[in-house]
């Protein structure tokens, strides 16, 4: 399953409400680095109660993930690189068109169009 990171963190967060020790009874805490395995309809994580020092094995299910998801945008003014982690066409092509022009020079990659036409 492909979770984007702002659908995970939501994920977390839920664990996180809801989780507490069941030796101590303290709440757990739940981050990224918990995360041990994902697949296609669960995953795993370990998690250290700061209390009591137990470890815990919780397996979390997927099912009605699709109500955290957010819908992809239909436009891309207001788009979020992290959210989507897609560029739009455009900007892919004119970064190709760069690198391509620029032969591997810095400063010809980044220069502005006045300076390479020498247009003041």
């Amino acid at each position: 399953m492909d979770l984007d990171p702002h659908t995970l963190q939501q994920i977390l967060s839920r664990i996180h409400q809801q989780m507490r020790c069941p030796q101590c009874g303290q709440r757990v805490p739940v981050e990224f680095p918990s995360v041990q395995v994902v697949g296609d309809d669960a995953m795993l994580l370990q998690l250290k109660c700061e209390t009591c020092n137990a470890y815990i094995v919780l397996q979390a299910s997927f099912k009605g993930i699709e109500n955290l998801s957010a819908a992809p945008y239909d436009e891309d003014l207001t788009a979020n690189i992290s959210t989507t982690l897609r560029m739009p066409d455009e900007d892919l092509s004119e970064i190709r068109k760069r690198l391509a022009d620029s032969d591997g020079s810095f400063s010809k990659m980044f220069a502005t169009e006045d300076a390479t036409t020498g247009d003041a």
